[in-house]
């Protein structure tokens, strides 16, 4: 008897429906899949560069201009507020002289240092929209400088939002 105890104690586990495993896995499957989509959603560029110049030769204690292409990817219109140059390098070989937005044919040449849009200018952004940013350097010593990057300010109706477009070191500026 006892051996026929087991043996019905056996089959009684192996008889224990496996639906609520199945259940368990399929709610945390789905829980992965929003979680991953949430992420995806939050972390998304605001701002994408699509083309420029990947070497600016400039010659020392002259001035050379630099374009570059971005779009703009974000959800809703946005107003551009201002746009800062990143350069990286131990040492700066060149100063930023200009730095001016440029989309639909009009040119904004923005204040410096600031890099801010002179008063009564607007840029709105609308998802998609594609603008070129002009970069104007002076050389002042023989060496070279990476453009790194942009730092880009801009009002998306719930206050002022920074979005840094980082290029790495995939663009060169070099003095001779």
């Amino acid at each position: 008897m006892t051996n026929q105890g087991r043996d019905r104690a056996a089959q009684n586990r192996g008889s224990v429906p496996r639906i609520p495993w199945i259940w368990l896995v399929a709610g945390a499957l789905v829980l992965v899949a929003i979680v991953a989509l949430v992420w995806q959603t939050q972390t998304r560029a605001a701002f994408v560069l699509q083309d420029g110049e990947e070497e600016l030769l400039v010659l020392i204690r002259n001035d050379a201009s630099g374009i570059y292409q971005v779009q703009y990817r974000g959800r809703q219109p946005v107003q551009l507020q201002w746009i800062k140059p990143m350069l990286a390098g131990q040492i700066l070989h060149v100063d930023v002289r200009e730095v001016a937005v440029s989309k639909d044919s009009a040119e904004v040449v923005l204040e410096q240092p600031a890099g801010t849009l002179p008063e009564a200018q607007e840029i709105s952004l609308q998802p998609g929209d594609v603008f070129n940013i002009r970069v104007t350097v002076r050389g002042q010593s023989i060496g070279g400088n990476y453009l790194y990057g942009f730092r880009i300010g801009y009002q998306d109706g719930g206050g002022e939002q920074t979005f840094e477009l980082v290029m790495d070191f995939d663009y060169a500026i070099i003095v001779e």
